[in-house]
């Protein structure tokens, strides 16, 4: 039962996010008493606990997998599509980045799938050579311009790497220009 009331938290957390994640709910979801809740838990503070930890297990398993990406284009974000949930998931740690835990678990995923296997992705797409810092600090920004564009009612492949493009256009445009000539930082 405990595996049941975590299966349903996480994909309602994932959808709705932590805001409108309740004991009622769930319980009406999952079909059972709320005492059951408060018996495998004892509090939403724990039972949220336990889905981040469930959602860091995700991540781990979907960096491995995701090592068997060639390209950024497409291939990544075709076997992103396969993981609407916990993508969806993890939209809501960044939406909801105020929350330090949240902002934690975000940071400390998004830099495991980097170091994992997409920076070379990235790198490899866009013919990128700089040291691993601020490749990685690059990435970053691109991917906070990319978790605020997308959104749950179109996870699709051709849409998350559509804006995945339109970003990278932008940087690269602005990569040459005289105004970053001007702002850059030696």
């Amino acid at each position: 039962m405990k595996d049941t009331w975590i299966e349903t938290g996480y994909k309602q957390f994932a959808l709705f996010g932590p805001k409108l994640l309740n004991v009622n709910k769930l319980s009406n979801e999952v079909g059972v008493s709320r005492a059951s809740f408060y018996h495998h838990f004892g509090d939403m503070d724990v039972f949220i606990q336990e889905l981040l930890i469930v959602h860091w297990k995700i991540v781990t398993e979907f960096n491995e997998r995701g090592k068997s990406c060639k390209y950024l284009f497409p291939d990544f974000y075709e076997f992103l599509a396969d993981y609407p949930i916990p993508l969806q998931f993890n939209m809501q740690l960044f939406h909801n980045r105020s929350i330090p835990e949240y902002n934690l678990l975000f940071i400390k995923t998004y830099e495991a799938s980097a170091k994992s296997f997409l920076l070379n992705l990235f790198a490899k797409q866009f013919a990128l050579s700089m040291d691993s810092k601020d490749l990685y600090d690059l990435w970053l920004t691109v991917g906070e311009a990319w978790y605020s564009r997308i959104t749950k009612d179109d996870l699709s492949a051709p849409t998350l790497q559509l804006h995945g493009e339109k970003i990278m256009k932008s940087v690269l445009r602005f990569a040459k220009s005289q105004v970053y000539s001007t702002f850059k930082i030696t």
